[in-house]
């Protein structure tokens, strides 16, 4: 895509690898931006903390996934949160498969993976992204145009003498949400969304129908406040929690189409 000069801001950033120059547009892009970073001569990426168990599903996959690649866990889960809004069984139009999005069957045989139902498996489908974001890294020396190059392709990339526009929104959306997961205790100042208390209203009386009632209203008011991987812990724990007291799957209703709202909103 070609920008007008005029609406273009050159500048430097640094990140974990390289200090080096990208093209933002000055206007929309640039005001968001700005919200997560301190601009002076450099626009400095946010420092990088371990979430607590609560904030992402399959944790434990992401922090192997890391040590094995040298990456960062919050990193490696926003990158997923992004791609598929941690759908283990997303498919995009293109080929996408899993949580990491790994288009099949290229990319996937790239990286080892030969099977394509082999990519619905949560913790091989990280690994496999996890890898290809090390070998990125590697390649242009800048987690910056490593994302981009996740997202458009290493060819495109390569060929382009900057990131384009298409990829800088991307990575903007990459870094909100690793600040967001690295940060979720700011979620919880923000709001309520706490497994324990959603457990607890809905466990205060052994009817039904009121527990039932109990746990609709706690979502309806607290939804808003959580983050996908949240919504997508409470939906996993609604059987147990809820037991008969959720038959129709309204619960689940409701939960789904918060995380389908939030997703929506990423785009």
């Amino acid at each position: 895509m070609i920008f007008n000069p005029k609406s273009i801001l050159r500048c430097r950033y640094s990140d974990r690898f390289s200090i080096t120059s990208i093209e933002l547009p000055s206007i929309k892009i640039f005001a968001h931006i700005k919200r997560y970073f301190t601009l002076t001569t450099f626009i400095t990426c946010a420092a990088y903390s371990h979430a607590s168990d609560s904030v992402f599903p399959y944790k434990s996959c992401f922090e192997a996934s890391a040590k094995k690649f040298n990456l960062d866990a919050n990193f490696i889960a926003a990158v997923a949160s992004v791609e598929s809004s941690f759908d283990p069984l997303a498919e995009s139009s293109s080929g996408a498969i899993g949580l990491m999005q790994i288009k099949w069957p290229q990319t996937a045989i790239e990286l080892g993976v030969t099977d394509k139902d082999d990519l619905t498996d949560p913790c091989l489908n990280i690994d496999a992204g996890a890898d290809y974001l090390a070998r990125l890294s590697l390649a242009f020396q800048s987690k910056l145009f490593a994302l981009a190059a996740y997202h458009q392709g290493p060819t495109k990339i390569r060929q382009a003498d900057h990131i384009p526009r298409q990829s800088v929104i991307y990575i903007e959306k990459i870094l909100q949400e690793e600040v967001l997961i690295a940060e979720s205790s700011e979620l919880n100042r923000r709001g309520s969304c706490n497994l324990m208390e959603f457990q607890a209203s809905s466990q205060r009386t052994h009817h039904p129908k009121v527990r039932f009632q109990e746990a609709y209203q706690w979502l309806t008011r607290n939804h808003t406040f959580c983050s996908t991987p949240e919504l997508l812990a409470i939906r996993n724990r609604l059987p147990e929690i809820m037991g008969t007291a959720d038959a129709k799957g309204e619960l689940r209703l409701l939960i789904n189409n918060a995380i389908r709202k939030k997703s929506a909103d990423k785009k």
